[in-house]
C-alpha cells in the first residue's frame, strides 16, 4: 500500500512540475487573460517603418482618445436591465461632448450607437470612439462617472503635419492604400505585440475600481518592420524647408558613395487621415509624389551632354563659342539663349557656367544624336528601379526625334527629355562619384512576423564614364555656383557644387504668362563629394531665384549634424 501511494504522489508531483514549470508561462497568460481586459493603444495595428538608425518614422505622436466598453456600460443605471438603454445614455452623451462644429467632425448620436452595437455584437472588448479631444472634453468625460467610458492616449499611426507622407503613403482600415504602406502591406499588417491598457476583474468580470488600467508595457520585439535608407534628421530638415520656401515641387537628399535616399519630399503634402476630403476637392494633385514624377529638366539635362561630349573628345573645356543671343537652324527655325542680347565670346567653362543655350546646342550637334542617346542609356537616366521599391512607373523617358531642330531642344532638357527629381539625383551623384554609376536605394531591410531579418542587395556600382571626365564636369559645376548662375547656392562653410534649370511647360497662366518649373541640382563638399540634393520649385521664375536658396538652406542644416572631413 505504501508503494502503491508512493508512485501515486510521484505521478502528481510529476503533473504537477509539468503545468507549473513546462506550462506554467502559458497557463499564467491565460489566467491573466481571465482576470484583465486590455485596451490597445496603438491606432493601427501595424509593425513600424523605420529610419536607417532605427527612429521610427510611423507611430510617434499621441493624442487623447474615449473609449467605450460595451459588457461595462450600465452598470450605473441599475433597473435598466435594456443594453439598448445603458447604450442610448452613453451615446448621447458623448455626441454632445464630442460635437466639434469647427472641426466639421461628425459624432452623432446614431454613429456612436452604431459603434457600440457592433462592438457588442462582435464581442470586442472595447471600441474607440473618438481621438484627439481636447481639454474640456476630456475633464467633461472624466466627471462623467459613467461605467465604461474610458479616456486613454492612443499612438497616432502618422504625423498630421504631413511630414514624410508621401513616402509613407497612408492605410485604410488596415491595409496599405499608397506608398510604402501599400508596397509592405504583407510584413506591416502582422505586429507582434502592442501597448496596451491593462484592468483588472474579479470574479463576477467587474473592473477593480483601484486596479483600472495600468499602462502594459510591450515585452516581445516588435515584428514586421521596415527599415529604410531615409534619415529622420535630414528629412526633418527637407520638410521644414520645403514648407516655408515651397508650394509645389519636391526635393531629393542621395548619399553620393552609396546611393543611398536620405530624404525625399513632395509639396503640397497632405494629412493622412484627410485623404478622402483631398480626392474629393484636390485641385493641386497634392496625393502625387512629385519626387517620383516627371518633368522636363532644363538646362540639369545639360550635366548629361556635357559629361558625354567631354567624353568623346567632341568638346574640350577650352573651346570657345559664340553666343548671339539665338541659334538659327535655318531662316525659319531658330532657339533662343535665355540670355537675349547673348553672352558674346566666351568657352566651354563658361558655357556651362552661364548655361549658354547657344553653346550647348552646338555641342551638341557635334555629339550628335546617336551618341546622346547612348550616353542616356550609359547612365540609366530613365531608369526607374529603386532597391526596396518597385518601379514607380513615372514614364520618363529620352527620344530624340531626327532632325537638329530636335536634337537641340533635347541638349536644353525640353522636348523629348522627361525625368524626375530622383533620377536627376543619381545622375548628379554618379558625376560625383567620379563617374560610377548605381541604382537608388530606398530600404535597408525588412522584419517579418517570425521576426526574420531580409537584407536587400547593396547597390553595385558601374563606371559609366571615365574618372578624368567626371572630375572635369565637377569642375564645371563649382564654376556655376562660384562664378555663374548658381551663386546663390553657395556657402560659406564648404564649397559647393551644382547646377541651375528652368523648364517651360507650355502652360499658361491666368495673366497669359508661360508656367516655368525651376531647379537646383547639386552636390557638397565640393572636394569631398558626400550629399546630392535636388530641388524642384514649380511655377517659379528661375532655377537660382527658387531653388538655390533651398538647396543651400538644407545643406548648411545639414552641416550642423555631420562632419565634412575627409
Amino acid at each position: 500500500m505504501m508503494c502503491t501511494f508512493l508512485v501515486i504522489y510521484l505521478l502528481l508531483s510529476v503533473k504537477i512540475a509539468y503545468y507549473q514549470v513546462v506550462r506554467g508561462y502559458e497557463i499564467a497568460q491565460q489566467a491573466a487573460a481571465m482576470r484583465s481586459k486590455q485596451i490597445e493603444l496603438k491606432e493601427c495595428q501595424r509593425g513600424e517603418i523605420l529610419d536607417r538608425n532605427l527612429l521610427p518614422l510611423t507611430s510617434t505622436s499621441t493624442s487623447a482618445a474615449v473609449y467605450c466598453l460595451p459588457q461595462e456600460i450600465g452598470n450605473d443605471y441599475p433597473g435598466e436591465t435594456s443594453a439598448r438603454q445603458s447604450f442610448n445614455k452613453v451615446a448621447d452623451f458623448l455626441a454632445r461632448v464630442l460635437l466639434d462644429e469647427e472641426k466639421g467632425d461628425d459624432k452623432s448620436k446614431e454613429k456612436i450607437l452604431a459603434c457600440l452595437n457592433e462592438a457588442a455584437r462582435l464581442s470586442r472588448p472595447f471600441v474607440r470612439i473618438a481621438s484627439d479631444l481636447t481639454e474640456q472634453q476630456i475633464q467633461e468625460i472624466n466627471a462623467s462617472n459613467l461605467s465604461g467610458i474610458v479616456v486613454a492616449p492612443v499612438i497616432k499611426r502618422y504625423r498630421e503635419d504631413g511630414f514624410c507622407s508621401h513616402l509613407l503613403g497612408y492605410v485604410g482600415g488596415n491595409e496599405g492604400k499608397a506608398g510604402l504602406e501599400k508596397e509592405y502591406d504583407e510584413i506591416l499588417k502582422y505586429s507582434s505585440s502592442s501597448p496596451e491598457l491593462t484592468s483588472v476583474l474579479d470574479a463576477r468580470g467587474a473592473v477593480i475600481q483601484g486596479l483600472m488600467f495600468k499602462v502594459k508595457k510591450e515585452e516581445e520585439k516588435q515584428k514586421g518592420a521596415v527599415v529604410l535608407t531615409i534619415d529622420k534628421r535630414i528629412q526633418e530638415i527637407v520638410e521644414n524647408a520645403m514648407s516655408s520656401r515651397v508650394g509645389k515641387g519636391a526635393a531629393v537628399v542621395m548619399d553620393v558613395r552609396s546611393k543611398e535616399v536620405l530624404a525625399m519630399a513632395s509639396r503640397p503634402t497632405f494629412n493622412p487621415y484627410r485623404v478622402k476630403e483631398i480626392v474629393e476637392n484636390d485641385e493641386k494633385s497634392t496625393l502625387s509624389n512629385r519626387a517620383l514624377s516627371r518633368y522636363h529638366p532644363g538646362s540639369l539635362f545639360k550635366i548629361l551632354v556635357a559629361a558625354a561630349a567631354l567624353e568623346e573628345d567632341a568638346v574640350a573645356v577650352d573651346d570657345c563659342f559664340n553666343c548671339t543671343g539665338v541659334y538659327k537652324f535655318n531662316d525659319e527655325v531658330s532657339i533662343s539663349c535665355w540670355k537675349e542680347e547673348g553672352h558674346g565670346q566666351i568657352n566651354f567653362v563658361e558655357a556651362f557656367a552661364l548655361s549658354c543655350n547657344s553653346s550647348f546646342i552646338e555641342v551638341g550637334l557635334k555629339l550628335g544624336r546617336d551618341k546622346l542617346l547612348e550616353y542616356a542609356g550609359k547612365f540609366h537616366i530613365t531608369d526607374e528601379k529603386v532597391i526596396g521599391y518597385d518601379d514607380y512607373n513615372a514614364g520618363t523617358y529620352v527620344k530624340i526625334n531626327p532632325g537638329e531642330p530636335a536634337l537641340g531642344n533635347a541638349c536644353l532638357g525640353q522636348q523629348g527629355v522627361m525625368l524626375t527629381p530622383l533620377q536627376v539625383a543619381s545622375l548628379v551623384a554618379t558625376i560625383a562619384d567620379d563617374g560610377r554609376w548605381g541604382p537608388p536605394s530606398l530600404v535597408r531591410y525588412t522584419i517579418d512576423r517570425e521576426g526574420k531579418k531580409n537584407i536587400l542587395p547593396e547597390s553595385s556600382k558601374k563606371q559609366v564614364i571615365s574618372k578624368k571626365t567626371a572630375e572635369d564636369v565637377k569642375r564645371l559645376m563649382e564654376a556655376v555656383v562660384s562664378e555663374g548662375t548658381g551663386k546663390s547656392a553657395a556657402l560659406s562653410e564648404v564649397k559647393v557644387a551644382g547646377k541651375t534649370g528652368t523648364s517651360q511647360t507650355g502652360i499658361l497662366d491666368e495673366n497669359g504668362k508661360e508656367i516655368l518649373n525651376t531647379w537646383f541640382a547639386g552636390y557638397f563638399p565640393a572636394d569631398n563629394p558626400r550629399w546630392a540634393i535636388v530641388v524642384l520649385v514649380e511655377e517659379g521664375k528661375s532655377g537660382a531665384e527658387d531653388a538655390a536658396p533651398v538647396f543651400k538652406e538644407i545643406a548648411k542644416e545639414m552641416l550642423k549634424y555631420f562632419s565634412v572631413t575627409p
